[in-house]
């Protein structure tokens, strides 16, 4: 029992005049440390958020980037497309007044066939049917002669 009465009678931490001694240490050893470690570490920390801003702010300018290139290149390929419909229009009238030209051409020269074969066909007629005047009496003749079976 003596000695937990000298326990707590004695203090843990003494004060004396070594305290400003160990102030003193800690103070250099605070002055040591921020030169050799606080700040390089601060600056190192300084340059790696100045790095991470850049790229991000190089991130930015690219997507900005990007998406002008993005609404360019749609407005290219939408202007490319309204040419290519405008020349397959063209194309098309182009080709159906041809088809018409064509068309009209051809029933042209079908007609101008057809008549010219009618009018054949119409002298051909006119020409056996004169033939045909021609002979019809003797032809009667022939007839009657052959069913009465005389001669007329």
């Amino acid at each position: 029992m003596l000695t937990a009465l000298a326990s707590e009678s004695l203090p843990v931490v003494d004060i004396d005049n070594t305290i400003f001694l160990q102030a003193l240490l800690f103070l250099l050893l605070l002055a040591v440390l921020n030169f050799v470690l606080f700040q390089p570490w601060l600056e190192v920390k300084e340059r790696r958020a100045k790095r991470i801003g850049g790229a991000l702010e190089d991130a930015a300018e690219l997507r900005e980037r990007a998406s002008a290139a993005e609404i360019d290149y749609a407005a290219r390929l939408a202007k490319a497309r309204d040419e290519a419909m405008t020349i397959r229009s063209d194309r098309r009238r182009d080709a159906d007044e041809q088809e018409a030209t064509i068309v009209g051409e051809a029933r042209r020269e079908a007609a101008a066939a057809l008549d010219a074969r009618k009018q054949v066909l119409a002298r051909e007629v006119e020409q056996a049917r004169a033939e045909l005047g021609d002979r019809v009496d003797s032809l009667a003749r022939d007839i009657t002669s052959q069913v009465l079976g005389r001669s007329a």
